[in-house]
Parts: structure tokens; C-alpha cells; sequence
């Protein structure tokens, strides 16, 4: 069993490359010390974009969330954004996956000699391929079920996803499609995205004890210019009152929530106001992606676009 399942391993990492501590490898082939602080106490902190036609998706935005989220958590960060998009730009030559990626960063507490004392931290850049998901999703929506949970420390993206992998088996016994975190009566956000609510005209999303998502932000930058926003506490009692609902995510984008708990959102169906921003959201991507490699035809990121 062992043996199959590191077999399974290497199999899903086969072509998949991955830079570690100043080497470019293999991810199968890559590896860290056991007294790793990320494996001894899941401390550490990473980030998650994707590519579109090739092209890292608004990567300035996710460096300076990946910056913030280090020196929130006390890890030394050794690299410039100019470093890591050139270390991004090999990777995804080298890549067998190029078109649609995800690309993982992550920095852990490394080798610890008492456990608990971070020394020197180690860094990972991992090119991942990534599926479009379910197109049923983006057509009739999905449900979700609510879970009191509220993230330790939600302003950093640190690797602790404790709750979400222990609470699985409960969304899928519920067929639900994710969990809506849900503290002192009021809505935070998903597992791994975050959430809005519609009312009428006016986009709503929580302000405080959420990350600062950037497919959020960019929603919110589009939704300004058509709909009126909102960034403000959210409470439980409004999941009833909405007209609709929908989620968005880095590797998902925009998704339409149908159902919570079992009761419908407005009409049980995706609104207008969330198909409207789905295709403000697709053509904005396209825009982006022909705009980068209009200036950049390589596909290479320059210093001026990360300043």
C-alpha cells in the first residue's frame, strides 16, 4: 500500500517542476527536512494564482499579498518580485502545463532545532496543472452549508486548513459544494474563496476577519463601475433576504451560490446581477492577457509591471 501510494505521487508530479531554495527540479524529486516548522507545527504561509493563455494572472497583487502574509507571520522573505516572476516565467517553460496553471507559492518555518525557533525559512514555487472545474457549477450554481468557524489569523494565507480538511466528509455527506464560515452571526467567508451576497442592485462582501482575495478585488473594482458595492459586516439573517449569492476564487472565479443550508437563495437560480459579472469578469481576463503579451511577447513579466 505504501509503495502505490508514493507510486501515485510521483505519477500526479510527473512533469510538474517546482523551484526550491535557489534549485529549479522535479516536484517529485524535491524535498525538506522533517523538522520542517510546516510539518512539526503547520506554521507557514503561501499563495495560489493562476495563468490565463500562458500569462500569470494580476501577479503583482498576489506578490504583495505573499509579502504581507510573511511578515505577518515572521518569515523572512530572500527574494525580490523581480526574482520570483523570473523563477515563474522558467518554471513554466520548463512546464508540461503552460495555457492554464496554478502556480503555489509557499514558505515555510523550516528546520527548527527545538521545534518551535524559526531559522531559515524554506521557499517553494510549485507550477501545478489546474482543471476549469465543472461547467454544471457555472450554469445552475451550487450549494454550500454554513460552519462556525472564523480563521486565526484570516489577513495572512497561512497553510493552516485544518478545519476545511476535517469538516470534508460533512460538505460531501451533504452534497454540498463548500462551507460558509459563519462567526458571531455574521457570514466571513469559504474554505478557499471568498463570498458575496446581492441585493437588489448592491454587490455585498465582508469586510473585517476575511483574506483580502484578489479575484475579490477585482470584482469589486469591475462591480463599481455597473452596481453599487458594499464592503461591510455581513450578518447570518441576510443569507435570507438575498436575491443572490456567489463565490469567486482564484482557480474558480466566479461561481453562483443557489442554495445555503438547504434554503434557497432568492429564486434557488444564478441572478443577472452575478451572470453580468461573470462576463465583466472573462472579458476583463482576456483584456489583461492580451494587454501582457502585447507588451511582453515572451510571456516574461518586466521590473516596470511589478512596480
Amino acid at each position: 500500500m505504501k509503495a502505490l501510494s508514493l507510486c501515485l505521487i510521483k505519477t500526479f508530479l510527473m512533469g510538474y517542476y517546482c523551484f526550491l531554495n535557489g534549485k529549479i527540479s522535479l516536484a517529485a524529486e524535491a524535498t525538506v527536512h522533517i523538522s520542517d516548522l510546516a510539518l512539526l507545527r503547520g506554521y507557514g504561509v503561501f499563495d495560489y494564482l493562476r495563468t490565463y493563455h500562458g500569462i500569470p494572472f494580476r501577479l503583482p497583487d498576489y506578490l504583495e499579498r505573499f509579502r504581507a502574509s510573511a511578515e505577518y507571520m515572521r518569515l523572512p522573505l530572500r527574494y525580490s518580485d523581480s526574482q520570483i516572476s523570473e523563477i515563474i516565467q522558467e518554471l513554466l517553460i520548463q512546464s508540461s502545463v503552460k495555457e492554464t496553471a496554478g502556480i503555489r507559492l509557499l514558505l515555510t518555518g523550516g528546520h527548527s532545532p527545538d521545534s518551535m525557533t524559526i531559522t531559515e525559512p524554506n521557499f517553494a514555487i510549485i507550477v501545478e496543472a489546474l482543471g476549469e472545474g465543472d461547467p454544471l457549477h457555472y450554469q445552475h450554481g451550487v450549494s454550500l452549508i454554513t460552519y462556525p468557524f472564523k480563521r486565526i489569523f484570516p489577513l495572512a494565507k497561512t497553510t493552516n486548513y485544518i478545519a476545511a480538511i476535517k469538516m470534508l466528509p460533512e460538505v460531501k455527506e451533504k452534497k454540498a459544494f463548500d462551507m460558509l464560515y459563519v462567526w458571531d452571526n455574521h457570514v466571513l467567508e469559504l474554505t478557499r474563496n471568498n463570498f458575496f451576497l446581492v441585493q437588489g442592485n448592491t454587490v455585498i462582501t465582508a469586510k473585517d476577519d476575511v483574506l483580502q482575495g484578489i479575484t475579490r478585488k477585482v470584482i469589486l473594482e469591475l462591480a463599481a463601475g455597473k452596481f453599487k458595492t458594499e464592503v461591510r459586516a455581513v450578518h447570518y439573517k441576510e443569507l435570507q433576504s438575498a436575491s443572490e449569492a456567489f463565490l469567486c476564487g482564484s482557480a474558480r472565479r466566479i461561481i453562483p451560490v443557489v442554495s445555503i443550508d438547504g434554503n434557497p437563495v432568492g429564486n434557488g437560480h444564478p441572478g443577472e446581477v452575478t451572470r453580468s459579472l461573470m462576463t465583466m469578469f472573462d472579458t476583463y481576463v482576456e483584456e489583461y492577457t492580451s494587454g501582457m503579451q502585447e507588451n511582453n511577447p515572451a510571456g516574461y513579466i518586466s521590473k516596470r509591471d511589478l512596480q
